[in-house]
């Protein structure tokens, strides 16, 4: 398609963006390059890398055009609430924000936080070119969201709340899971010292501190810009830390439930083991060897399991044999399942703007339900050891 007319429905489409003096863009002319091999079209934001070209690493240019007249007369700010693998922001052949390297893939990715830039009143023409340079890496959701020019006090109010949301709510869940696996710990290795028959130490206490600390490890990666590894080495951990935390949450669930003793146990838990190596080859290979069909395969046949058992245990727990704390649990496990099933359909399915796990928020009830549950499940069938006898 001939230059002049792709950069002619790019400048059409910006007007429908416009309202009550903010301008955002809906299309975009993209210049993609890819093993050398470069292409042109029109997209429609927000444009993910990892939707159009999966298991793809490359390159792209996007470029924007509008008139002055479209912005407001007082200062204005460009926002972005996603820009990433790396990029770099012109306007008018200006450079007014850049963020990790274009030439280095696998380095930082700067698409898990936000970006807000000033714009100069100076460099604003009566025809504007806006020209975005994208590093995209492949299975990193790199692309470019919705991009709005309006008033620097919108702008900042918008950047400020997605932020919030984005960055300071899952870093505080993480945090509080964090502090909840390191009393679980503790509470194991006190669990040993106290029982009466020398059992040992109560493994349902280990499981749960793995499952909380797996879980803020999940949920710190979703922040975390420049991960300890290479990519896309670093991002089979935090995929299989998932993984972890599902499988020991399911196992916590049937000592709770006590279902230790049922046929299908042992038989349920070598699933739950052979689900979690074989994560051991088709995660890295669908992450390095560019095959994302691979992953999605994987992460669906461990949230079907799980599906089905949270429906057993809620059917349990709803019985005569079932309590207030196991009902609790059961129904947190559903609701959790589920949503985690929706996000791996949304993220499957859908360019959306808001690529984070909605389980990310409703990990704090579940993971405060499961620490409750367990502890009041060993503090119900502990031993106690003579010494805490005679102290009382």
């Amino acid at each position: 398609m001939p230059r002049t007319v792709v950069l002619a429905l790019a400048l059409l489409s910006s007007w429908g963006g416009l309202h009550a003096g903010q301008l955002q863009f809906e299309n975009a002319t993209v210049s993609t390059t890819i093993d050398g091999k470069v292409s042109r079209d029109i997209v429609t934001l927000p444009f993910r890398w990892d939707l159009q070209y999966p298991g793809l690493a490359g390159s792209a240019v996007l470029e924007f055009e509008f008139m002055a007249g479209q912005l407001p007369q007082s200062p204005v700010g460009l926002y972005f609430p996603k820009l990433g693998s790396a990029y770099v922001v012109s306007l008018n052949g200006v450079v007014i924000g850049r963020d990790g390297d274009l030439l280095v893939s696998g380095g930082q990715d700067t698409g898990k936080a936000p970006r807000l830039m000033p714009v100069n009143a100076e460099l604003i023409k009566p025809h504007n070119i806006l020209r975005i340079q994208l590093r995209a890496d492949s299975g990193r959701k790199a692309g470019v969201s919705a991009v709005v020019i309006d008033e620097w006090g919108k702008v900042s109010a918008l950047f400020d709340e997605y932020r919030l949301w984005r960055v300071g709510v899952p870093g505080a869940i993480a945090a509080a899971h964090a502090c909840l696996a390191v009393l679980s710990v503790l509470l194991w290795w006190w669990s040993g010292r106290a029982r009466l028959d020398g059992a040992g130490a109560q493994p349902i206490f280990l499981f749960s501190a793995v499952a909380l600390f797996c879980w803020a490890l999940r949920l710190t990666d979703s922040i975390w810009e420049t991960p300890p590894l290479p990519w896309p080495l670093w991002g089979a951990v935090p995929v299989l830390g998932l993984g972890i935390w599902g499988c020991c949450c399911a196992h916590v669930c049937m000592v709770v439930a006590k279902w230790d003793d049922r046929p299908w146990a042992t038989a349920f838990r070598l699933w739950l083991v052979a689900i979690l190596l074989s994560g051991l080859v088709f995660v890295p290979w669908g992450l390095i060897g560019a095959h994302p069909a691979l992953l999605t395969i994987w992460y669906a046949v461990l949230g079907l399991t799980l599906l089905a058992f949270s429906v057993g245990l809620a059917k349990h727990s709803m019985g005569s044999g079932g309590n207030a704390g196991g009902r609790l649990l059961s129904g947190a496990v559903l609701l959790s399942v589920c949503i985690g099933l929706l996000d791996l359909l949304r993220m499957r399915t859908h360019a959306g703007v808001a690529d984070v796990a909605l389980l990310y928020y409703a990990s704090i009830v579940f993971g405060l339900i499961l620490a409750i549950t367990t502890f009041q499940y060993a503090r119900t069938n502990r031993q106690v050891s003579p010494k805490a006898h005679q102290a009382a």
